[in-house]
């Protein structure tokens, strides 16, 4: 039990939520105080690609590694940014562009906002709207994606 629970995997896991909930923050304080729908994707990438390369390298894969750090981070960055580029396009699709579609579609205009959980002073603060609820879902749905790619670049790519 103690193997698995300390296994790579697991703290990829682990520290892959935690920051996602670093990117979640950023994200969403950024698009409280500026508004707009890709400014706040440029500074939480940026601070996110800066703790997830400290927390991979020292805490998820701290095995003996074959390249240098210098090399490690370039490569890093540079998987990173493929993210950040899907993360971008998918924002500008499902958040900037067609954000009516999804709403639309899911049903999310039917949502009381004044019901609970809506209603709790800090959820309305997020989501006090159909539209801030697609892009809370859109980011979520995007954060699922940009860890098992970031996964797969790390492990194979970059600290092999």
């Amino acid at each position: 039990m103690a193997k698995y629970i300390v296994s790579e995997k697991v703290k990829y896991l682990f520290w892959g939520i935690v920051t996602t909930v670093f990117y979640l923050v950023v994200r969403l304080i950024s698009i409280r105080v500026i508004n707009n729908d890709m400014i706040p994707v440029i500074i939480s990438q940026f601070l996110t690609i800066l703790f997830a390369f400290i927390v991979n390298k020292f805490l998820v894969f701290s095995q003996v590694q074959k390249k240098n750090i210098f090399v490690q981070f370039m490569n890093f960055v540079l998987g990173r940014l493929v993210v950040a580029g899907l993360d971008f396009f998918l924002t500008y699709i499902m958040i900037d562009r067609y954000s009516s579609i999804l709403i639309h579609l899911l049903f999310l205009n039917k949502i009381n906002f004044q019901a609970i959980p809506f209603s709790i002073p800090i959820v309305h603060a997020i989501i006090p709207n159909s539209v801030q609820l697609n892009s809370f879902i859109v980011i979520i749905l995007i954060k699922i994606i940009a860890i098992i790619v970031n996964y797969i670049i790390s492990k194979y790519l970059i600290f092999d």
